[in-house]
Parts: C-alpha cells; structure tokens; sequence
C-alpha cells in the first residue's frame, strides 16, 4: 500500500499519470459522499485501494516503457562516444540530445527528462555544452559522470593516467601546437579515436568529420624527407616544391588530426640576429633528418621564402662548411649568405641561396632562401 500511496503523490504532483488525477479526485469524493450516507467503510476502503493501486500499476508502466527506450538509446550513445556508431546514429542521438537541451523537462522523452544540460563559455569557439546524465556512464573503460559537446564534438573527460592508457592502448601519437587549440592532440590515421587537451585536463573523443574537406586534404601530393632535405639545401625541383607547398597547405589551415603524420609539433618563435628580429614557424617532425651535416628534428620556416632547420647550439664553423660559405659571404656579426644561380621553372625562375645565422639565443639556423621572378611575356 506505500508503493500505491506515494505513486499517487507523484501523479497529484503533476507526473506522467497527472491527467488521471482529477478522475481519481471526482472518484473518490463520490465515494466519500456515499459513505456519509451510509456505505460501509469497508467498501469504501476497498474501492479507494484499487484506484490507487491502479495508478501505480500505471506509474510503473511508464517507468518500464521509458526504461526500455532508455537502454539503446544509451546504447547508441555509447557507440557515438567510443567512435563506432554509423552516420545514421550519431545523427539521432545529436538531434534527441538537442531536442532535450532545448525542450522544457516535461516536454522530453520520458528517459532525458533527468538530464541536465549547460553551457560553458561565451565565445563560438570555446562554447562547450555539458551534458549530465542521471547516472555515469563507462566509456573506453573510463567511468565517466558528464559528457561534452563543443566545435569538436562529443567528449569525455580524462585524467593524466587515463590519457597514458588510452593513448599506449590504442597506438597514437602526439601533435601539438601553439598555433590553434586544442594545444596537444594524440591521434593515428589508422583510428578515428583522439585524445586532446582542453583547459587543465584532458577529453576523449572523435575526429571530427571534415565535411567533405578530408578527402581533399588526403589528395595534396605527400612530401618526403627528400624533398624536405632538398629545400634546406638549395636542390629542390619544381616538383619538391609543389609537395612542399602542400605540406605547408595542410599545416596552416587543417586541424592537427589532418597534419601528415610525420609532423610532431608546430611552434612560433622569435629569435634575435644581431639587431634584427627573426620571426620563424618551428616544425618538429617525429624523425629525424639531416640538414649540413646535422641530425635535427626541427624544420624552420619564414614567412618570405625562407626553408631550413634548427641546428640547436652546434658548432658554426662545420655548418658554414657544408653551405660552401666562409668570410667573403658575411652580411652582419652573425649572418652569412652565398646567391646560387637561378633555377628554371614553368612559368618563371627560382633563384635561391645559402642563408646561415646564429642566433643571440646561441642557436645556429641554416637553410634556403628563395625569390621567384616571373617570365615576362611578349
């Protein structure tokens, strides 16, 4: 009689049976009236503990029918945060999730009208809407109580051990940057699964797809180590020169998990030669290659046609060697050119030259730059 008693509360209170209400209401004061004119109160008694017991039975129903539409809908969700869910149903899940966000708590499906909903930050980019269920959820292992949707899509939160985990499980490697958040991404092509910083922590989540723009990046002509090699030492041809802007095309306006998998970091800095700023974009790439006989993992470009490497605090004089540069090509304290001949290409010339500078930081830079003079037509 407790269960029936209180599920009556419930539905006076306005739940999923309140329209029985006022019926049960007019029921039982006809009971009642007929009591005072003399019905047993045993009928009375009887009659007021089926109605009851008929609001239970009807409670409970809609308990069980919601908790049955809740399990694949958690199931389908759980696809989508583990990345395995097809088109089809990340679609729904994202529009039964939005419409819950914007719907009144009565006017959602009965299994999201405990979920909570809010938003974090004012700013399109940084705009997260924090998702909690009634209860936590586990994900890839990780028990996690709140989901997040942003610009990226769904993701969970993440502590540095659990990072750790699933990044050796499941073979990705580091790309960060300080060009664009989120700062540190772990990724691989062989899995849509990605791990990103966000703030002071980390998520769990999904490559967002590209739209279209995925299948166009994948096209752009893949640069080699010998392309690379060759641009920093001046031998580049026309076609290394092609794969070469290609690669830059994919690091200045694609998001880390569309990087070529040989990049490792992207980092502006600003070093000093001699009086003179020197403004460079520093690439870290995940092996090394070697540039005037020094193995380095660090690729320097300027904006300008400058290609070379970051050499660290090598010696200069070896450096200076394998350039074909001695004091005749000095052009400050800490600065040596050498003007190569021109090279052809279609529709103009590449004239480059050997640039060696040490920086005041003590770091010795060396590589290419380059001028392009168009052919003039008759």
């Amino acid at each position: 009689m407790l269960l029936a008693s209180n599920t009556f509360i419930h539905a006076w209170r306005g739940s999923t049976v309140g329209p029985q209400v006022d019926s049960i209401r007019a029921f039982t004061g006809t009971i009642a009236a007929s009591s005072r004119a003399g019905a047993p109160a045993m009928f009375f008694r009887t009659t007021c503990a089926s109605a009851l017991l008929l609001v239970a039975c009807s409670g409970s129903a809609t308990a069980q029918t919601a908790d049955a539409d809740a399990l694949p809908f958690l199931h389908d969700l759980r696809d989508v945060l583990e990345c395995g869910a097809s088109a089809d149903v990340q679609q729904a899940v994202i529009s039964r999730l939005r419409a819950a966000r914007y719907a009144d708590a009565a006017e959602r499906l009965p299994y999201l009208r405990d979920w909570r909903f809010e938003q974090e930050g004012e700013d399109d980019d940084h705009r997260v809407t924090v998702i909690t269920p009634p209860q936590s959820m586990t994900v890839h292992g990780v028990e996690v109580p709140r989901l997040f949707a942003d610009a990226l899509g769904f993701s969970v939160a993440l502590d540095s051990a659990q990072r750790d985990r699933i990044v050796a499980a499941y073979g990705l490697r580091l790309q960060s940057s300080t060009l664009q958040e989120p700062f540190e991404l772990w990724s691989t092509p062989y899995t849509p699964i990605i791990v990103r910083s966000a703030g002071d922590g980390y998520r769990l989540g999904c490559a967002p797809a590209t739209k279209g723009n995925g299948a166009a990046v994948r096209q752009l002509p893949v640069v080699e180590v010998q392309d690379l090699q060759n641009a920093i030492h001046c031998r580049a041809d026309e076609g290394s020169m092609r794969r070469l802007q290609a690669f830059w095309q994919r690091l200045y306006e694609q998001p880390q998990f569309e990087w070529p998998q040989e990049v490792r970091s992207v980092n502006e800095v600003n070093y000093s030669v001699d009086d003179d700023d020197l403004h460079l974009l520093l690439i870290g790439l995940q092996a090394p290659i070697q540039a005037y006989g020094v193995s380095t993992h660090t690729i320097a470009l300027a904006f300008g046609g400058f290609f070379g490497a970051d050499l660290g605090d090598v010696a200069l004089e070896p450096v200076l060697a394998q350039a074909g540069l001695d004091t005749s090509h000095r052009v400050g304290k800490a600065a040596w050119q050498r003007l190569l001949p021109p090279v052809a290409f279609s529709g103009g010339s590449w004239i480059p030259q050997h640039i060696v500078m040490r920086t005041n930081e003590g770091r010795v830079v060396a590589g290419c730059a380059s001028d392009y003079a168009r052919s003039t037509t008759r």
